[in-house]
């Protein structure tokens, strides 16, 4: 019966590869498209609609600007409309279609912008020949609708409903994928069931229970959560669902395939650990799980995130002082992270720490700030920087400051200053080379990866080899040889995926925080409050680079970080913080373009 079992899960390998391949390539592809669409209809002239100004100094010849569903005027060369002056901000409006309405708003705090001799601090709609002064710059807003009816005759030239009143954009089709993300986790689970040794077999049940929590939860919300919260975003949800259900395989495969019972265990303990392993895991990805929706509805209808901008502005370089105190681990992972609690449990609040800095970056950035308080922002990033490299993390380091990079061009577009911060960034790494042997013998390990094997560089040396033994389907699920790679469940679990159940299938993972990331562009293009744009940028940017980061470090492209793969990796604390993140960026996905809920 036991051959038979292994049979079944060596040739489940072919349809899970097939069907996660598949499903993730459908919705990268439908993702792809929307975002290029988005983006066109973004640099797409609005037909009908236009400002007009006579030439500085009062010349007698008349400019006529078109206007793009969103359209920055300023004086650098990023702006859509481009107007040199000494007396106008590189970026100093912003005019932009809302539900049929266009509404202007100065794009930085400290500039004077008037509409009609008023002047404008928050968003103001026009109409037409509204006047609007901008430094020394007078321009009027056309309305041709208006003109025409005025005069008695038709407005022609009908092209798209967006140009008239609103971006369509219909929800992506998702039913197909969901229909084989369900065969993936059904046939998933029954191979964890089968590999289960007949020793153990008194485990099945429970192992039946959690798993079948799992997607009966998962079932539920795909169905039940777009009815209560508008514009929810089932192609994000698939993505990390997917990942999660993935997560709670391997895990599971982890908690009892290939154990070797010490020697002064009875049989009972034996057992008794490996259900608690497991129960752990598995109760914490139930429990993030189970929140999602409670996390979605304060996002999306409340504006709590923006509330607790000054405390997580405290609270980030707290969190890395209290590590750095209270911290344990360094011996055995290489970084002081875990901060140990009664009961045998441990927390780590590094990954809560990333979560408020984000927030904090996104409020800096929700507007282009001006110099002081981008530098006041250099210096509490700095600082938070400083910190981790104490730790150290250099995993953070390399998630966090690529995704305040991007952050920074995209809200900004100050291009120059994104270099100095990148160079800055090396100057920081180069630092901590210098000072920390921690990250001198990961660098040395991945420098020496392909001369010898070492105690710096093994694990990618024995992932790299179990990728390799993987091809493309995998040996099967628990066939695999995961013990003889350090940290397998956590670091390394790329590579014992990818073993054991295929590169397609370690492609699939990589599509899905792609999508993530499409998904989350498009919302945040979509959406015109800053906070909102930029949060959602910050969190599908951080979701992707993590994931990056980890995949790059296991498969030998950069040296390892010692982050973990998200959703995925085995973890108490990094697994209810992501799916915390997972909530929020729904969440801030389903307000409206408004950055509000109605």
């Amino acid at each position: 019966m036991q051959i038979l079992s292994s049979y079944i899960t060596y040739l489940a390998r072919y349809p899970l590869a097939i069907i996660a391949i598949v499903l993730t390539a459908v919705l990268a592809w439908k993702s792809l498209r929307s975002l290029l669409n988005r983006f066109r209809q973004h640099t797409t002239p609005a037909h009908g609609f236009f400002l007009m100004s006579q030439t500085p100094a009062g010349g007698d010849i008349v400019e006529s600007y078109p206007l793009f569903h969103t359209t920055a005027i300023g004086s650098s060369r990023s702006s859509d409309i481009r107007l040199i002056s000494k007396s106008i901000a590189g970026r100093h409006a912003i005019i932009y279609l809302h539900e049929g309405k266009w509404f202007i708003r100065p794009a930085d705090s400290n500039v004077d912008l008037y509409l009609n001799d008023r002047k404008v601090n928050n968003p103001r709609r026009m109409k037409n020949q509204d006047l609007i002064q901008i430094g020394d710059r007078v321009m009027v807003f056309v309305d041709e609708r208006v003109a025409a009816e005025l005069s008695g005759q038709d407005f022609e030239g009908s092209i798209a409903d967006w140009q008239y009143g609103r971006i369509t954009e219909r929800p992506l089709k998702t039913g197909f994928s969901w229909l084989l993300s369900s065969l993936f986790f059904l046939i998933g689970y029954l191979a964890v069931l089968l590999i289960i040794p007949s020793d153990l077999g008194n485990l099945r049940l429970l192992y039946l229970l959690l798993l079948g929590i799992f997607f009966v939860f998962s079932q539920i919300y795909y169905y039940v959560l777009p009815l209560v919260f508008e514009n929810f975003d089932r192609t994000i949800y698939i993505a990390f669902a997917f990942v999660a259900a993935l997560g709670l395989i391997i895990q599971a495969r982890f908690a009892f395939v290939d154990r070797i019972k010490p020697l002064d265990w009875s049989d009972a303990d034996f057992i008794r650990y490996i259900r608690n392993d497991f129960i752990v895991q598995a109760g914490v990805a139930i429990f993030g799980l189970a929140i999602l929706p409670i996390v979605v509805l304060i996002i999306q209808r409340t504006r709590f995130l923006e509330k607790i901008y000054y405390v997580c502005l405290v609270l980030t370089p707290l969190l890395y002082l209290a590590t750095l105190v209270l911290g344990r681990g360094a011996a055995e992972w290489g970084a002081s992270l875990w901060i140990t609690l009664p009961g045998g449990f441990s927390l780590q609040l590094t990954e809560f720490a990333k979560i408020t800095y984000l927030i904090v970056l996104a409020n800096f950035f929700k507007i282009r700030p001006p110099l002081k308080t981008q530098l006041l922002f250099a210096v509490w990033a700095g600082f938070n920087f400083i910190l981790i490299m104490l730790l150290p993390d250099l995993g953070s380091m390399m998630i966090l400051l690529p995704v305040t990079l991007i952050v920074f061009s995209v809200m900004t577009s100050e291009y120059l200053k994104t270099a100095g911060i990148l160079i800055g960034g090396a100057a920081i790494f180069f630092a901590a080379y210098k000072l920390l042997p921690y990250v001198q013998n990961r660098l040395y390990g991945w420098l020496t990866l392909w001369t010898e094997t070492n105690a710096f560089n093994e694990q990618i040396i024995y992932g790299l080899q179990a990728i390799a033994r993987g091809s493309i389907f995998g040996r099967g699920l628990g066939v695999g040889n995961p013990r003889s790679i350090p940290l397998a469940s956590s670091d390394m679990v790329f590579s014992v995926i990818c073993e054991e159940m295929g590169i397609l299938v370690g492609l699939a993972i990589i599509l899905c925080f792609i999508i993530s990331w499409l998904r989350g562009a498009n919302a945040a293009a979509k959406v015109r409050d800053g906070f909102t744009s930029s949060l959602i940028l910050a969190l599908a940017t951080y979701f992707f680079i993590e994931a990056a980061v980890v995949i790059a470090g296991t498969t030998g492209l950069i040296p390892l970080t010692g982050a973990t793969l998200p959703l995925i990796a085995k973890g108490g604390s990094s697994m209810i913080a992501k799916w915390l993140m997972v909530g929020m960026l729904i969440g801030l996905c389903c307000r409206n373009e408004e950055g509000a809920y109605r």
